[in-house]
């Protein structure tokens, strides 16, 4: 492009191209002439290449700046040098017109040349079309400036952690960038996809993908087969559970279900099955008479419902001993069947216990040795952790580079549930967990599976425990203090940050809590992360304090960095910050700032004749997000905190421009209900429980 900054090059280039409107270039060169007037508002093309048409002879003009003439000039000699044109690599001091050299000043100095064409037409051509390709030649060429590749690893650790907080459209758009940079197989993209409905309750959804009945055989993670399960119960079975009916739901499973669901009811049983997931397997059992199947779900009588008194458990018979070469063969046989790193780890540990005559035996089989070796080299090691203290012990091992890939698997597979029932297994995750952050490696490590960490603390039937809140802690002091500070992965920090808020703490470990979200905030932050910054104040706003003076030292941080660049922030923003300005007694307006760009927000007519509903339970915040939007645009703000399906929530998920549901606060019956009526209609989820969250998913919503 002709200047540095894309919009000075786009108003050269509108300027030059009105004038060569003008001139009517030949047929045979016209289509050339324009491609090339292209060049001016082309960021990867140095400079730029103007036709200029005096009277009937026409010329190029090759001009950049000195920077640019550099990269310029030995291309486009090398294409159309001496041999087809008069250039030579040399700029002339005359090379542009005075009308010209008016309408290119607003690009700065420029280097420029004069090129003239040959008089025969075929001649001719062959110059322009010989430009044209060095032309081409720079936007194949890889950019100077571009950033460095993100590692895929990194995108699924961003997709988890939007995952963690409800960031639904923030998740969506990282599948997409991995769907269409062609970052993982068309399996792991569905599972995603699986991942990303569940997250949301959209079991519908999940059983409408194409190729649901392949995915069901296909080769699963334990949570993506616990979720199909639990689409199918929602979807086909549900309905029918409700009437106590033991001949509708069996009936309903026989013609419905079962084709769908027995190819995942094999063993191991995934651990992170839900009540549906369990009521499919005692379904199957009652069919089936499938003895362990039948063992299985009894053990889980809370998740069955009425079914749970259907469960005749028999004696287990005698039967033949189990050898080591026939435990690895079925371990083996599990791990072909499972994408999961407890079945890969088992499957080693089985193999490590044969002598060296029985794994010889085993390799002579053509499928175990081919599915040995493959179970070996997707490892990467004679072992593999089999929970969160064996990875964060194996985090400082320099070759333990699958280590985000294993606390991927792992978040799914490792119950941190049955690790607080134990103190003990509590005092050994927090003893691996302090020592990794003294160690830089497994510190870094650390930071990057926050997502996945804080995931599995998440599926803890009693989130947020006390047993954990030293690990919380800890978690957040690595987050505020290492390596991983720096990175985009704040939102699972908000998670831990409103755990340990929940949970209550003393007044030392209070003050602890607020210099690790002063961590988190940094001394400096733009305009993006103002609303995350909200929503860290909210936090500390809505818990109990046993130190008001540290929360309220919090607060006035935090307005002392947003008060300079209020002129940068969005209406939105900057009424939430007007809000909380007043509330603790600051006066905006004594500061010098930049006048805020109203050209650049126009929030006010998109908002503009809107009516948007709002449904969070916690009433205070939907309130105070009214005030907000209907202060700022003449729209209609309706606020909904029903627990299930009602006339009013029904009539607004009708009516509605706009439907905001905070995903943390907030009623499945009610949600289900909203999805129901809302249709195709604009949907988004607020991340958040505070007035922050709304304003924000609101300001994403209308995008």
């Amino acid at each position: 492009m002709i200047a540095a900054d894309l919009d000075t090059s786009h108003e050269v280039a509108t300027a030059v191209i009105a004038l060569a409107s003008g001139s009517a270039y030949s047929s045979d060169v016209d289509g050339h002439c324009r491609s090339l007037l292209e060049t001016l508002s082309d960021p990867d093309f140095p400079g730029a290449i103007i036709p200029d048409q005096d009277g009937k002879a026409l010329r190029l003009v090759a001009a950049a700046s000195p920077s640019d003439w550099r990269r310029l000039s030995p291309v486009l000699l090398a294409f159309a040098g001496p041999t087809l044109t008069s250039f030579n690599g040399m700029p002339a001091e005359n090379a542009l017109s005075v009308e010209m050299a008016t309408l290119l000043a607003p690009a700065g100095v420029l280097v420029a040349a004069s090129i003239d064409l040959p008089e025969r037409v075929p001649d001719r051509e062959a110059a322009l079309r010989a430009v044209l390709r060095a032309r081409d030649t720079f936007a194949r060429a890889p950019r100077r400036n571009r950033a460095a590749p993100e590692p895929t690893s990194w995108m699924l650790a961003r997709f988890q952690d939007h995952l963690n907080v409800g960031r639904r459209e923030a998740a969506a758009s990282t599948l997409a960038r991995l769907r269409t940079e062609l970052r993982l197989d068309a399996l792991n993209l569905k599972a995603l996809q699986v991942q990303l409905h569940a997250a949301f309750d959209e079991w519908e959804a999940i059983l409408n993908l194409p190729g649901f009945e392949n995915l069901v055989r296909a080769r699963r993670t334990p949570l993506t087969t616990a979720l199909l399960l639990e689409a199918l119960y929602r979807t086909l079975l549900e309905q029918s559970f409700t009437t106590g009916d033991v001949d509708a739901v069996t009936e309903a499973y026989r013609e419905r279900v079962r084709a769908l669901a027995l190819p995942m009811l094999t063993k191991p049983l995934p651990s992170s099955l839900r009540d549906g997931g369990w009521r499919l397997i005692a379904t199957e059992a009652l069919l089936g008479g499938d003895e362990e199947l039948v063992r299985a779900a009894a053990e889980h009588p809370e998740a069955l419902g009425w079914l749970a008194g259907l469960m005749i458990v028999a004696p287990i018979k005698p039967g033949h001993t189990k050898t080591s070469l026939d435990d690895a063969r079925e371990r083996v046989v599990a791990n072909d069947g499972a994408d999961s790193v407890d079945a890969m780890a088992a499957a080693l540990a089985a193999l490590s216990r044969l002598s060296e005559a029985e794994r010889h035996e085993l390799i002579q089989l053509a499928p175990f040795r081919s599915s040995i070796r493959a179970l070996e080299e997707e490892s990467g090691a004679a072992t593999l952790p089999a929970s969160w203290k064996d990875w964060l012990e194996r985090a400082v091992e320099p070759d333990f580079t699958n280590a985000l890939d294993l606390a991927r698997h792992g978040s799914e597979e490792w119950s941190m549930g049955e690790v607080a029932r134990d103190p003990v297994n509590v005092a050994g995750l927090i003893e691996s967990l302090n020592a990794a952050q003294s160690h830089p490696l497994a510190a870094e490590r650390t930071a990057q599976a926050l997502p996945y960490i804080v995931a599995a603390l998440q599926r803890d039937p009693d989130f947020p425990n006390v047993a954990f809140r030293p690990v919380y802690a800890s978690l957040l002091t690595l987050l505020a203090m290492g390596v991983g500070r720096a990175s985009t992965v704040y939102d699972s920090s908000l998670v831990l940050l409103d755990a340990m808020l929940a949970i209550g703490t003393d007044a030392a470990g209070y003050r602890d809590l607020v210099a690790d979200a002063e961590e988190l905030v940094g001394e400096g932050f733009g305009a993006a992360m103002v609303y995350w910054v909200f929503e860290v104040v909210e936090a500390f706003m809505r818990a109990a304090t046993p130190d008001p003076k540290a929360r309220d030292q919090l607060v006035h941080r935090v307005l002392a960095r947003l008060a300079p660049i209020q002129g940068r922030l969005s209406k939105l923003q900057r009424e939430a910050l007007r809000r909380l300005s007043q509330e603790f007694g600051w006066d905006l307006a004594g500061f010098t700032l930049e006048k805020p760009s109203e050209a650049v927000d126009d929030l006010r007519s998109r908002l503009g004749g809107k009516r948007i509903a709002l449904y969070s339970l916690v009433e205070a915040a939907s309130r105070q997000a009214k005030v907000a939007l209907e202060g700022i645009a003449d729209c209609v703000v309706d606020c909904s905190a029903d627990h299930g399906g009602t006339a009013k929530l029904r009539a607004l998920a009708e009516n509605s421009d706009l439907f905001v549901i905070a995903w943390s606060a907030s009623k499945h019956a009610a949600t289900d209900f909203i999805r129901e009526h809302r249709g195709a209609r604009p949907l988004v989820y607020a991340q958040g429980k505070g007035v922050s969250s709304l304003l924000r998913a609101v300001e994403d919503g209308l995008i």
